[in-house]
This record gives C-alpha cells, sequence and structure tokens, in this order.
C-alpha cells in the first residue's frame, strides 16, 4: 500500500538523517578540535624559537600546565632540538639587513633562499602564517626582539599538518562507511521496526470497514420499521427524530466506507487519462450551484480554458465534491464561495482555489483541519451536518495524485488551495 511504502521510506529517511547529523558532528568536533590542538602545538613551537633567540635549546625545561591545559612533544620530548627541522634570520631595525642567519637545523633551505624567503615574508601584512614550499608545509612567525631587531622564525610542521590531513581524510572515509552501513541495516530491519504500526493500521482499517457494513443493516432495519410506522400510526416528533439520527447514521458509515476505500488505492491501479479540468471544475461548480442559492449564498467561477492534466476524473471529481460542499456548508449566510483555476506563477500544472466568506475563521487551527473527525465547532453540533471526515479524504486523495492541499484565512475568507 502506498501508505506503507511512504511512511517505511520516511522512517529510513528521518533515521539515516538523523545519524549523518551525529556522524558529521562527531567528525567535525574530533577534527576541529585535532586542528586547533595542532595549530596551538606549532604556535608554542615558533613561540620557543622566538624567545630563544632563533634557536631550540638542548636544555629546554617543560613548561608548567594548567588542569585543562594539554602538553605537546616540543615540551616534554627531550630530543625535541634535534628533531625540529627550522631556521631563522634575524634583521636590524630597517628590516633590511640580516645580522645573523641561522639554517643549522634545516636542509631545504640555505642561507640565501632563507633571506629572500624572509624577506618576502617581512612584505607582508600577517605576523604569522602557514604556507606550502615544495610539498613541504611551513609556519612563520615575526617578532621584535628587545634591542629593537626583527626576528623571523620559520618551522617544517610538514609532519603534523600531513597527520592532521591523514586523520580527517580517514576520519571522513570512516563516517561515510558508517553511514552506508547504517542505511544498509535501517533499511534491512525498517519492515521489522515499523510492522506494529502497520498491524494497528491494517486492524483499524478492517474495523472501519466491517462495522461499516454491519452498522448499515440495523440502521436499515431501523429506518424502514420506522417509515412502516408512520403509515400505520402517522407521523410523530419521534418518529420523525428517529428518521432524522438514522439518515446522519447513514452518511457517517458512508463516509467511514469512504474512508476505508481510500486507504486501499494503490498508484500503480489509478486508470490516468488526459483530464479537462476546466469542464470538470466547471461541471461540478455548476452541481453546487443551486444549493448554494437555496442556502442564500452566491457560488462564483473563474476558470480558463483548456486546462488539463493526466489524473483519474473519478478521484479528481471526489475532491472538488468535498471541498465545494465543505465551502457551501460553513459559508457565512449571504457569503460568497469562489472557485478559481489558475496556471500563473507555475511553469508546470495548475492551482485551484475554492474560498468562502468565514468571518469566525481567526481563531482556528487549521494545522488539524485534515485530521479525522476534526471539527472546529469543539461541540460538533449538528446545526451544519457532517463529522469531519471529508476533508481528510480530500488530503489522502491529493497525496495519491501527487498533489498539495493548504488551507488559510485571511480578511474574513477561508481558502484551500490545491496544487498539481
Amino acid at each position: 500500500m502506498d501508505m506503507i511504502r511512504r511512511l517505511h521510506r520516511k522512517f529510513i529517511w528521518m533515521a539515516t538523517v538523523s545519524v549523518v547529523a551525529i556522524i558529521v558532528l562527531a567528525v567535525g568536533l574530533i577534527n576541529g578540535s585535532l586542528y586547533v590542538r595542532v595549530h596551538h602545538e606549532i604556535s608554542s613551537i615558533t613561540d620557543i624559537i622566538s624567545q630563544n633567540g632563533g634557536t631550540i635549546p638542548s636544555d629546554l625545561a617543560p613548561q608548567e600546565k594548567g588542569l585543562f591545559e594539554f602538553g605537546n612533544w616540543a615540551e616534554e620530548t627531550p630530543e625535541f632540538s634535534y628533531q625540529a627541522r627550522y631556521f631563522s634570520i634575524l634583521f636590524d631595525a630597517n628590516k633590511k639587513e640580516a645580522k645573523v642567519i641561522n639554517v643549522n637545523h634545516i636542509a631545504a633551505f640555505n642561507a640565501k633562499e632563507a633571506f629572500n624567503l624572509a624577506v618576502r615574508v617581512l612584505q607582508t601584512e600577517k605576523s604569522e602564517d602557514f604556507f606550502l614550499k615544495d610539498r613541504a608545509y611551513y609556519n612563520y612567525k615575526i617578532t621584535q626582539t628587545a634591542s629593537g631587531d626583527t626576528l623571523v622564525v620559520f618551522f617544517d610542521c610538514t609532519r603534523d599538518i600531513l597527520a592532521l590531513s591523514s586523520i580527517f581524510s580517514y576520519s571522513v572515509a570512516l563516517g561515510l562507511f558508517c553511514i552506508i552501513l547504517f542505511f544498509l541495516i535501517i533499511t534491512f530491519l525498517s519492515s521489522k521496526a515499523i510492522k506494529p504500526f502497520v498491524r494497528n493500521m491494517e486492524n483499524q482499517k478492517r474495523f472501519i470497514t466491517n462495522a461499516s457494513h454491519e452498522l448499515k443493516t440495523p440502521v436499515a432495519i431501523i429506518s424502514a420499521n420506522t417509515e412502516a410506522l408512520e403509515l400505520v400510526s402517522g407521523k410523530s416528533e419521534w418518529t420523525g427524530n428517529i428518521i432524522k439520527q438514522t439518515k446522519r447514521l447513514t452518511n457517517l458509515i458512508n463516509d467511514l466506507v469512504a474512508l476505508a476505500r481510500v486507504g486501499e488505492i494503490e498508484k500503480e491501479n489509478l486508470k490516468l487519462e488526459d483530464v479537462d479540468i476546466s469542464q470538470v471544475t466547471e461541471t461540478i461548480a455548476g452541481d453546487f450551484r443551486q444549493v448554494a442559492a437555496e442556502r442564500g449564498k452566491t457560488l462564483e467561477t473563474h476558470i480558463p480554458p483548456g486546462v488539463h492534466v493526466r489524473s483519474e476524473e473519478k478521484l479528481f471529481g471526489q475532491i472538488l465534491g468535498i471541498l465545494l460542499d465543505n465551502a457551501v456548508k460553513y459559508c457565512d449566510e449571504k457569503g460568497r464561495v469562489q472557485v478559481e483555476v489558475t496556471t500563473e506563477k507555475k511553469e508546470k500544472g495548475f492551482a485551484i482555489i475554492i474560498s468562502n466568506d468565514f468571518a469566525e475563521g481567526e481563531d482556528i487551527d487549521y494545522t488539524k483541519f485534515f485530521e479525522r473527525f476534526y471539527r472546529h465547532d469543539i461541540s460538533h453540533s449538528s446545526q451544519i451536518k457532517g463529522y469531519g471526515v471529508g476533508l481528510s479524504i480530500a488530503a489522502d486523495i491529493v497525496q495519491i495524485l501527487d498533489g498539495t492541499i493548504d488551507v488559510s484565512w485571511k480578511e474574513g475568507r477561508i481558502s484551500f488551495r490545491l496544487d498539481f
């Protein structure tokens, strides 16, 4: 059934989106925290080199850390001063001549190359940044010494950046693998997960169908016996009430049967054909024009000719009948019902808008209008006939026909809009 398939797909979609959100958040937090950590460590190393005149002393003492601070290998490993690859250039106060060029701890640069690179760095506006050269990553920092000279320090952080990049790649790959694996598992197990709901829905439909058929016979007998009693004893207030209520029960039973039948409709079994929407809408609206006039209301149509769609005419007519019946029924006294078909602002398809005067509609919760057995008059008074089933049936049929239905209220008028 279409409803079960939609529920199945929706369950898989929502579960997958939830897991994707969790995995993306986890991967983002892990890689983000690692990036901050690595960036902090690299910056700490260039600080150490800058604070020690462009070199790393072999007897570097570990720095004290707070309760929530992390250490790094630069502060805790005795071999660090021999493992780190770096170079530094000390410029005079005018930043034109190099006083000291230290390239003893790197093989990728000689003194001239180091000097030229430092000059280019000094021309930038950044005092610290990363750059890529010859497939190696470097971090530089520009500081001022106590004597007014300028010290430019370069640190080879290729190992750190590549490690961070590898972790990011592996975590993304692992995240994608987990998402695909979860999708396959949830697709396989989702049928079992929604099975209780499906069983309950099928039992509910079966109950509605069986109860409707079981009620038809006694209601018909009560109605027939009451009419026979009127023939023998004449009409009375009590027999009139009995007949009135049996008609209401008959209408309710018919609505329940229609509701059950709509739930059994499948898209694959629809008999699609070219439907002249203009003609169908005009015909059905014409059927309700006299009904509206008898109740002191007017029905207007604004329907351009030649609007066609590939659909099932019977179901389409059923939707229009329900909405027009609802509009005429709930329209204010001496009010106006309007039916409009429009293709404006739509590259494909069309829209049907059925509206009526409804002055008391400002404080109504329209989000519940398509729920089964919902009526805005909470007391369910019998002044207006109906059981709140029609709009639910219309919404189900619209969904089967791949359309949308919306309801809105503005300036004393309520409007139902169908989009196909």
